[in-house]
């Protein structure tokens, strides 16, 4: 593991206990310590190669490794994964794809929303004009005053919803949700209400600009808002010309105010709706095989040979809701799923499964990923404990449990030792977070008769 030193004593402290869990030494080496093995290496073995494999290929990170190290790097190509990473790069590649695609059952099966790209600069007046537009459109529609007129703000750099605006009419006014988490200083409160569209949009701009480089990049992907039933995503691994998809995986979400909800969690993905699982039934198999399509044509626009090509990638889907299927129709348009983003990278979901082959010793090919999926496997990225709880102890009694909770096809594996705490849940999600919630209990149970006595 690449960390330059020194070293948090609390990283040591996790990869002490993962190296338990794998049953092999994991340790924090810093540039200058892999680089002296490298070449150590490179005497004893002339021609191996080092591979490093980095959270998200971005072009400076492959940079970095190959001229500090002088290895490869395992991911797709820099110049692609910006390509697929940056939302407005990303959607205008789509509408590229779809124009020399024509009209085609798959890939007419999944669209992307109406948008617009401006510069930050220019956000508000670009906004409010791609607003008349959608007034207009569910006016003609018969939707005025029933499908909720809103925008999603994205700056074409922003990461896992940082640096991501929602701006929506609720209850006759102006809502603006910030998405991610911004320091006080530079993003103020998460909500805020207005009077007038003008307002928010430019307190939205506030918000973006704070985390954003405007140097580098300083577009910003303006989307309708939609209503949305569900937001799947899908995982798919391309090895050697082959992408094999991992199939659905699906968002865990709490309400997150009047306006909308929080991803707290990814789990192999079950429809809570028949609605949902006729979505799934009828999208899944087509986007295991459009999804392919998508990067074998961003390769080629790469100048990428896509036999060449090891790597991850994870795309999020939106199933319309009822009042979008029924714009869809007053548009002429055919029934279909919306895109999201594309994240070409590990993301919580698939570092899981290979957290969880790791721990049962299992050799982290295509099938044992899936085998794993079809186990059960759900990440919990911030489980709030007690405050008077120590994550360390609480990781310590998972270590002590682990043995009894497998004879019962259960698992519960540390992420992150924090408060609030990340957990991988296997086997069945309820019956593991029953456990978590009584390990919870005892160690406070204990934790009182202990202050008790003393």
């Amino acid at each position: 593991m690449l960390v330059e030193p020194p070293a948090p004593v609390e990283l040591c402290r996790q990869f002490a206990y993962l190296s338990h869990l794998f049953g092999k030494e994991i340790e924090p080496m810093s540039f200058a310590a892999v680089h002296a093995a490298r070449q150590a290496s490179t005497q004893a073995t002339p021609g191996q190669a080092l591979l490093v494999v980095p959270y998200i290929n971005v072009p400076e990170a492959e940079a970095l490794i190959q001229s500090t190290l002088g290895a490869q790097t395992w991911g797709f190509p820099g110049k692609m994964v910006h390509l697929l990473k940056n939302k407005a790069d990303f959607y205008q590649l789509l509408d590229t794809f779809h124009r020399e695609a024509g009209t085609h059952a798959l890939t007419d099966a999944f669209q992307i929303p109406d948008y617009r790209i401006a510069a930050v600069d220019a956000l508000p007046n670009v906004a409010l004009c791609l607003l008349r537009e959608i007034e207009a459109l569910y006016t003609q529609a018969g939707l005025a005053g029933r499908y909720p007129l809103g925008l999603f703000l994205r700056a074409a750099e922003s990461e896992g919803n940082r640096g991501s605006c929602l701006v929506v009419e609720h209850a006759r006014q102006i809502k603006v949700v910030q998405a991610g988490k911004i320091k006080e200083a530079k993003g103020g409160n998460q909500t805020a209400s207005f009077a007038h569209w003008a307002d928010a949009l430019q307190s939205a701009q506030q918000r973006l600009v704070a985390t954003m480089n405007t140097e580098k990049e300083d577009r910003v992907v303006i989307s309708r808002y939609l209503d949305v039933m569900d937001s799947p995503g899908m995982s798919v691994v391309v090895i050697d010309g082959q992408a094999v998809s991992l199939g659905w995986n699906g968002q865990l979400q709490r309400v997150a105010g009047a306006c909308g909800t929080a991803c707290i969690g990814t789990s192999t993905y079950i429809p809570q709706t028949t609605a949902l699982r006729h979505a799934q039934e009828r999208y899944e198999e087509r986007a295991a095989i459009f999804f392919p399509d998508v990067l074998r044509y961003t390769a080629a626009r790469c100048g990428i040979p896509f036999n060449t090509l090891r790597g991850i990638a994870n795309i999020d889907l939106m199933i319309p809701g009822a009042h979008e299927h029924y714009l869809r129709q007053q548009r002429k348009q055919a029934p279909a799923l919306y895109l999201a983003e594309c994240n070409p990278r590990w993301t919580n979901y698939t570092d899981a499964i290979m957290t969880v082959l790791g721990a049962s010793r299992r050799v982290a090919t295509i099938q044992n990923m899936r085998t794993a999926i079809q186990e059960g496997i759900c990440t919990i990225d911030a489980l709030p404990l007690p405050a008077q709880l120590d994550p360390a102890i609480v990781r310590e009694c998972l270590v002590e449990r682990d043995t009894e909770l497998q004879q019962r096809g259960l698992r519960i594996l540390c992420r992150m030792a924090r408060n609030p705490m990340g957990l991988i849940y296997v086997g069945k999600r309820q019956q593991a977070r029953q456990e978590m919630d009584q390990i919870i209990h005892a160690l406070l149970q204990q934790k009182r008769s202990y202050v008790a006595r003393a």
